[in-house]
């Protein structure tokens, strides 16, 4: 997880100073005290000002990054340096130097964070860079934007259920529509808060290993641990306005590792090709309707890198040849597979995901196919396929899609 963590915030970085006036470098006493702090849309007030410095907005490091959850802030009095702790990413500053530390990778700072009356300032966009924030400069009202993204939003979430903390699910989950479509669940954030509240101390661990976003939908693959039983798990939100107000999931029970090797979980984690997420969930889509819906096994060289496929199913090792034997040996077996509608295509860069519906010898299904794409092809894959169970067993009536 530290390394998809660590590669969301390196992605989040967004500049204030170029949108500061010229003009008010000549005032910067005067306007420290009228420059708003707004994070996830509330003001915020501190005893230590924001600073205007050489046209460029300084924030009160301790005061912000605790406001944003940063659990713990080290200061190294000889080193003239801060360490800041949030979950698992380790974030090394040091006063007079551009260069910061993000879980051992190099990050340059726009300018470098000062101390001033004993507290240690950081350029606002320090909070972008390192934490994944969107930070905006409003020079009309004098305000600090600084907003949480809907994917770390997402991952608060998720690491509340190994907490057994609801705080996260109470601030970002709309109170007045939680659409769910977890079959054992009801409509509404209650709902979860309270499930959330009974597995506090139940040592539950949501190990996140990829998160894609596209929209309003932001999707999660994670290795779950839950009372001493492992599952690869889908998640899917949608929000509304920055708040999350449906959700889906997909859980399939942790199995050994496939012939090749490879887990469920394991692979690639870094997001590329960001240019190209529409390309790619057109050709995902194309795939799918073409070989899995249609049924075109012969199809599959067109869409498959060859030899270097990369297999996360449990059952099938690496390689087309592999995954096309499979398909043929299932119907020599008698083994009826059919794929009939697909409802999602959610990408972001090389990664696609495919939610559809189907039957296995006529029990219904439901599928979340995840696949990486480079040049045109598919090189990676892993997949969750959870049985949808009868209706007279529904905890709501949303159903499963």
């Amino acid at each position: 997880m530290k390394k998809q963590i660590a590669s969301i915030l390196l992605a989040g970085f967004l500049s204030v100073s170029a949108s500061i006036p010229v003009n008010a470098a000549a005032a910067d006493t005067k306007m420290n005290d009228r420059i708003k702090i707004v994070i996830d849309g509330s003001v915020d007030t501190y005893a230590d000002a924001p600073i205007l410095k050489n046209k460029q907005v300084f924030l009160p490091l301790r005061a912000v990054a605790k406001e944003l959850g940063v659990s713990n802030i080290l200061w190294n009095s000889s080193e003239r340096s801060a360490t800041l702790q949030k979950g698992d990413t380790k974030i090394y500053i040091r006063i007079g130097s551009t260069e910061a530390n993000i879980d051992g990778k190099a990050v340059q700072l726009s300018v470098s964070p000062f101390n001033s009356n004993g507290k240690t300032y950081v350029p606002a966009d320090f909070f972008g860079q390192t934490l994944g924030k969107r930070v905006t400069w409003n020079a009309s009202s004098n305000a600090v934007s600084i907003e949480t993204s809907n994917k770390d939003k997402v991952v608060e979430v998720l690491k509340g259920l190994e907490t057994g903390d609801p705080a996260a699910a109470l601030k970002w989950i709309s109170p007045d529509k939680y659409i769910q479509h977890n079959l054992a669940f009801a409509d509404g954030r209650e709902t979860l808060v309270g499930a959330i509240g009974q597995l506090k101390g139940a040592g539950v661990t949501y190990d996140v290993a990829r998160v894609i976003e596209d929209g309003d939908y932001v999707a999660v693959h994670s290795l779950v641990n839950l009372f001493g039983s492992k599952s690869a798990v889908f998640d899917i939100y949608r929000f509304e306005n920055g708040k999350i107000v449906e959700h889906w999931d997909n859980v399939q029970p942790l199995a050994e590792p496939n012939p090749s090797g490879h887990s469920m979980i394991d692979g690639t984690t870094e997001i590329t090709d960001l240019d190209k997420t529409e390309e790619n969930k057109a050709f995902v889509r194309k795939f799918a309707e073409d070989v899995f819906k249609g049924g075109n096994i012969a199809a599959m060289p067109n869409y498959i890198d060859g030899e270097t496929y990369t297999q996360h199913n449990p059952m099938f090792g690496d390689g087309l040849s592999t995954v096309m034997k499979a398909f043929e040996g299932m119907a020599e077996q008698g083994i009826e597979e059919s794929f009939y509608e697909i409802h999602m295509v959610i990408g972001e860069g090389d990664f696609v995901l495919v939610v559809s519906e189907g039957t296995f010898n006529g029990i219904p299904n439901a599928i979340y196919d995840l696949f990486r794409v480079n040049n045109g092809k598919l090189v990676e894959h892993w997949d969750v396929i959870e049985t949808i169970p009868p209706k007279d067993q529904w905890k709501n009536t949303n159903g499963k899609f």
